[in-house]
């Protein structure tokens, strides 16, 4: 990963004393989320800062063990198509889970939380963590823990910071980051400190509900929502639309979005709108 920015997002994290959950890979193999070569930790001294911050109250959870995607499977959740895990056979998926458990244990680590690379796992995935002695998962598109098939899953609703509601995790990409977006960071901890907690199994199994349907129409709809938001960024005439009617005030909002839905209909959005 990028020191230089897993620094300075430790150092916001640091000055709120927020102590997160911080997923480790045990054995990388996806180059595409390698820092270059002259701005990375070494081994030692990787192992080291995780020690360090595991004394300091930080959570480990394994994230994964290759981060490399073998599947076009979308798994439980059905994020994205593409999957390390899900779709795999269970002996394939608690073969290579093993294998990641083994590596970090060799240096120390031992954790009981995961966390899928790409959101993407299977009931095989749940099966073999359970196998090997995991109980939590950082994944669920829900606004409050629940437990499914033994499994407690603690919400990752991948939600822009002023839509999140109950308890959720924020998904950090310390590489992709720049520094207005660790300034964004800063800002939005500033505000909701004291909002925030650490990793704790027992008081989110004290709050989770049991996986029903309620649960699974809500998923549902937080994904097809997820979507409709891709699908307007990935439009520059809906996304020109978005900002063109956008307002801080709800009812101001509405009235100009459907007071332009002929606008979008022809040509006006076609450019960014002065």
């Amino acid at each position: 990963m990028d020191r230089l920015k897993f620094e300075a997002v430790r150092d916001v994290l640091d000055k709120h004393k927020i102590r997160p959950i911080i997923g480790i890979v045990p054995d990388c193999r996806d180059e595409s989320i390698y820092a270059s070569e002259g701005n990375r930790y070494n081994r030692d001294d990787f192992v080291s800062l995780i020690h360090e911050l595991a004394a300091k109250g930080w959570t480990i959870a394994q994230h994964g063990t290759n981060h490399v995607y073998s599947t076009e499977e979308s798994g439980l959740l059905g994020i994205n198509q593409f999957s390390e895990f899900a779709g795999l056979s269970y002996d394939s998926q608690y073969t290579k889970l093993k294998q990641g458990r083994e590596i970090l244990r060799r240096f120390g680590i031992d954790t009981k939380l995961f966390m899928a690379p790409g959101h993407s796992f299977d009931l095989n995935t749940i099966k073999a963590l359970k196998a090997l002695g995991f109980n939590a998962l950082t994944d669920g598109l829900y606004n409050n823990p629940y437990t499914r098939e033994g499994m407690l899953f603690i919400p990752c609703c991948l939600k822009a910071y002023s839509r999140i509601t109950g308890t959720d995790t924020i998904c950090l990409h310390t590489n992709l980051m720049n520094d207005e977006d660790i300034a964004e960071l800063d800002r939005f901890i500033s505000k909701h400190e004291t909002e925030a907690m650490a990793y704790d199994y027992s008081s989110l199994y004290d709050m989770a509900e049991e996986y029903n349907m309620a649960i699974s129409f809500a998923e549902a709809k937080t994904l097809e929502l997820r979507r409709s938001r891709d699908a307007i960024a990935n439009s520059p005439k809906l996304s020109n639309y978005m900002v063109y009617t956008d307002h801080p005030n709800k009812v101001i909002k509405l009235i100009k979005r459907l007071v332009c839905i002929p606008l979008l209909l022809g040509n006006k959005f076609n450019n960014a709108p002065e």
